[in-house]
């Protein structure tokens, strides 16, 4: 059975590119598109979607606003924001309503798309155990340890282990190679577009991070490199 999603967001036409990200994306549907947070509630009242995208900046409110009164109201549904809002205390308040993920716009349709697969992931694990051990807990919660592949039992569609290793060994043990995705393809002798849709991938899965340069003429420069390892 397909999850169920609900995208929230006052842009018609982001709405309409993330309705088509989601159905480019097995095991879910969507189900609703509202452009307003008035529109937002009735549906979610009508339609119990298992997912929202929602939008955080709104003519009419905000859209964490929106996600409280759904948690006092004791609405059982998953939230991952797609904004543009970048400032941190923003980011802590979604934290702090129990988002799944963050997603800055613009939106790169692999991260997208990674993103939604963990979901899923996560979903299927919970619902086919009664009790969870560590590892489960940390998979749930996408708290894999830097370095650790062997963690990742379960890859997405279009995504080979052995090119992920291949990816995640020509950034070493080392923070300080921060390499763009032309520079990652040339060392594997894969093309830049799939080199890029395995680091977008591991960005998801917390293993890389990606800075984004907006210097020089062109369109913005994102370099990845490898996240700090989490201490003992």
């Amino acid at each position: 059975m397909n999850l169920r999603v609900q995208i929230i967001d006052d842009d018609v036409r982001i709405a309409e590119i993330h309705r088509q990200y989601v159905e480019k994306t097995e095991g879910f549907e969507v189900v609703g598109i509202a452009n307003t947070l008035e529109d937002a509630q009735s549906q979610l009242d009508v339609l119990e979607p298992d997912l929202l995208l929602l939008d955080i900046f709104f003519p009419e409110g905000n859209g964490l606003d929106f996600l409280k009164k759904a948690r006092l109201h004791n609405k059982q549904v998953d939230v991952i924001p797609i904004t543009a809002a970048k400032e941190v205390h923003l980011f802590n308040e979604a934290l702090h309503g129990g988002v799944f993920d963050y997603i800055l716009k613009p939106v790169v349709f692999s991260r997208f798309q990674a993103t939604l697969e963990r979901y899923r992931q996560t979903k299927n694990q919970l619902s086919s155990i009664d009790q969870l051990d560590q590892s489960e807990v940390d998979r749930a919660l996408h708290t894999v340890r830097s370095g650790d592949l062997h963690e990742l039992t379960e890859l997405p569609k279009g995504i080979d282990r052995l090119t992920l290793e291949k990816v995640q060994q020509v950034f070493g043990s080392s923070q300080d190679s921060r390499l763009t995705s032309e520079e990652v393809a040339s060392h594997i002798g894969a093309s830049r577009t799939t080199v890029r849709r395995y680091l977008e991938y591991l960005v998801s899965q917390i293993i890389l991070d990606v800075d984004v340069s907006y210097g020089g003429v062109g369109r913005p420069e994102r370099r990845y490199f490898r996240k700090q390892p989490y201490s003992q």
